[in-house]
């Protein structure tokens, strides 16, 4: 009986097998149209890559960059964290499609070889004036009567090297950093390595902190920095006197700061304004016109960020918070930059709370 049953309903069991398989593939057939439709010419799938050299100003910038570009355009955007000289190699060789903190002035030797090789495109200005400097409490400079970086020459025992008590400390740039091999040469240049060694915090956030915790214990201390950022907005520095920028000079500077440098030279001069450049990969504007387009257009009031930075110094840094702000903030700023169907993207975008 039972194998006459079996025999009897077999068809059946096989044609309600092949039933539910002819349903499965129909249904697999209709997820893959649908992905093939989401994935279409509507969204594009190139990815935008962008460097991250890790300090505030270029975090803030590049979170405004990337919801634009996400929310605005569709692409996906990744951020590859490298040091500035990490990304003369990266942006030649395409790794890097752009990044929005190349100070000109600092690099002017690789730019001027860069843009002349055709492999890179200089997008413009992003904000017009970053400032560098050497830095010393404001109540150390007027209780010791300093104004110029000749005058720290008597006052490295007041700043001694824990390591090697015969010389003071000078706080330098961050390795990776040009400038920490330009500084170099300006101390030698001024006299002043013979009296203060150098020490290269790994990070940006290591350099604030010395900073920070000398300020906050009434410790002198002696070393380099910029601006904008938030340290210079919520503490009292004295910026020392140099010789007047000189753009011959500065040039030597740079080729002694060089990949054979640091080399010796005789005069130095002081940092000179820095246009803080959009420096692009030529394969951007190949692959993603619109966003080239989009950053050509780029300009950020400096007064905004260091707006935002004053803020995020104050409380816990958020950027991707800090660029919403900017962008529910300054529309007037940003609308220019993007295509009408984009600006209307993103301001749906910004009015979700929930939306990252």
């Amino acid at each position: 009986m039972k194998t006459y049953l079996k025999n009897i309903f077999f068809p059946i069991f096989r044609r309600g097998r092949f039933v539910t398989i002819m349903i499965l593939l129909t249904l697999c057939v209709a997820v893959i149209v649908s992905y093939e439709q989401l994935s279409g010419p509507d969204i594009p799938s190139t990815v935008i890559h962008i460097h991250d050299d890790q300090i505030d100003i270029q975090k803030f910038n590049n979170e405004i960059a990337v919801f634009i570009i996400e929310k605005g355009y569709g692409y996906p955007v990744e951020k590859v964290e490298s040091t500035i000289k990490e990304v003369h190699s990266k942006i030649m060789d395409g790794d890097i499609d752009i990044t929005l903190e190349m100070w000109r002035e600092n690099n002017i030797v690789w730019y001027e070889k860069a843009i002349a090789s055709g492999r890179v495109v200089d997008l413009g200005t992003l904000y017009a004036t970053g400032h560098q400097f050497w830095i010393i409490p404001e109540w150390f400079a007027r209780e010791n009567s300093i104004e110029t970086v000749f005058d720290m020459k008597h006052q490295w025992r007041k700043l001694l090297d824990p390591e090697d008590p015969s010389k003071g400390l000078f706080f330098n740039c961050i390795f990776g950093w040009t400038c920490r091999d330009i500084n170099r040469v300006k101390l030698k240049a001024y006299g002043l390595d013979r009296f203060f060694n150098t020490v290269s915090p790994s990070s940006p956030e290591a350099l604030r902190a010395i900073y920070e915790n000398a300020m906050e214990m009434h410790i002198p201390v002696f070393g380099y920095y910029w601006r904008p950022n938030a340290l210079m907005a919520t503490h009292k520095w004295y910026i020392l006197k140099e010789p007047p920028y000189d753009s011959a000079i500065w040039y030597n500077i740079n080729q002694a700061s060089g990949v054979n440098g640091p080399l010796s030279i005789d005069t130095a001069c002081a940092y000179g304004n820095n246009s803080v450049l959009k420096i692009a990969h030529k394969q951007l504007i190949e692959k993603a016109p619109d966003i080239a387009k989009m950053f050509r257009k780029m300009s950020v009031n400096i007064e905004h960020l260091e707006e935002i930075l004053f803020l995020s110094n104050k409380n816990q840094p958020n950027f991707k918070a800090a660029a919403r702000t900017f962008l529910l903030k300054h529309g007037s700023s940003w609308h220019g930059w993007v295509t009408p169907e984009a600006r209307k993207k993103i301001s749906l975008a910004l009015d979700d709370p929930l939306m990252d």
